[in-house]
């Protein structure tokens, strides 16, 4: 009976979908997850298009949605840092946890395809499937972890750094 179901969700499900399917499969964010599954996630993306230079979104905006970098790259950039996402990553994960506003901007640097998931969509098929939210919440946790870490072995360098440019500045005094 299993292969058989298999069989059929195979049959029904486009080209277009399968291929969304496929991709959404190589997204961290979606690791362990069941065919079904990513189907569902696949079905509430919403897919926009931006040109090279356009902005996603800016500074203290409504923070309301996840971003997934189909193709492209785009520049996140708050007061200190930057950093370039590119094809397969994601951004604006804070927003599927919590209710705030964006204190970063994010501009297309090449023309991008990004998938967009909004949280009350995120939270309606959560509702209705909360084994798929557990997941995606754990590798959220996983992914915010290895995050923590990056930053904590970066600090001591840039730290050295600004100590070498404070030191640079009293010499020239």
């Amino acid at each position: 009976m299993g292969k058989i179901k298999n069989i059929l969700n195979y049959l029904f499900v486009d080209d277009v979908l399968k291929r969304d399917i496929d991709f959404l499969r190589q997204v961290s964010i979606f690791s362990h997850l069941s065919h079904r599954s990513l189907a569902k996630i696949a079905l509430i993306v919403f897919k926009k298009n931006y040109a090279a230079g356009e902005q996603v979104y800016k500074n203290r905006q409504e923070a309301n949605v996840l971003y997934i970098v189909k193709s492209g790259e785009i520049l996140v950039k708050n007061s200190m840092t930057g950093k370039t996402v590119g094809e397969g990553d994601f951004f604006g994960e804070i927003s599927l946890i919590e209710n705030r506003r964006h204190d970063s901007t994010a501009t297309a640097l090449k023309d991008s395809e990004l998938y967009l998931i909004y949280r009350v969509k995120f939270d309606d098929m959560v509702d209705s499937n909360a084994k798929v939210g557990l997941i995606i919440m754990k590798n959220l946790c996983l992914i915010f972890e290895a995050r923590l870490k990056c930053a904590e072995q970066e600090q001591p360098a840039a730290e050295a750094l600004l100590e070498q440019d404070n030191n640079d500045d009293r010499s020239v005094k």
